[in-house]
């Protein structure tokens, strides 16, 4: 019924079957077409001190590999709200920090633009409010 209204809503039926299928994709049950995110790491990027959540997707280029001689992973670094774009970055192991956190959590956290993280229960009564100024 949800989606027979957003079907027929003009500007929502040109947009939903794009959204739908990307989520069909990502959190598809079968697992040969999930996509293989194996972990959440917080990596820096796009510089050093500035701490971003990503993807590992794999161990990195062999060629990469070889000739730097460290042991590397590939982070797909997602762009907010839009979770299913981004960057892809190589980063030597050392370098990441595993996080606690579960493919899920961390779409949730980056869709909401880091408003909800893991393990807090988020009351958007609670969050800091702009100030609004009386006129006079």
């Amino acid at each position: 019924m949800v989606e027979k209204f957003i079907m027929n809503t003009p500007v929502l039926s040109k947009v939903y079957p794009y959204v739908k299928q990307v989520t069909d994709f990502l959190f598809a049950q079968e697992e040969q077409e999930r996509i293989p995110f194996s972990r959440v790491v917080a990596v820096e990027y796009p510089r050093q001190g500035i701490w971003s959540v990503g993807f590992v997707t794999g161990s990195g280029l062999e060629k990469v590999v070889d000739n730097v001689r460290k042991e590397f992973l590939t982070v797909l670094i997602p762009t907010s709200p839009t979770p299913f774009t981004g960057f892809v970055v190589m980063a030597p192991k050392e370098q990441t920090i595993d996080l606690d956190m579960t493919i899920e959590e961390a779409f949730r956290f980056t869709v909401s633009g880091g408003v909800i993280t893991p393990g807090q229960k988020q009351n958007m009564a609670a969050l800091p409010q702009p100030e609004t100024k009386v006129q006079e």
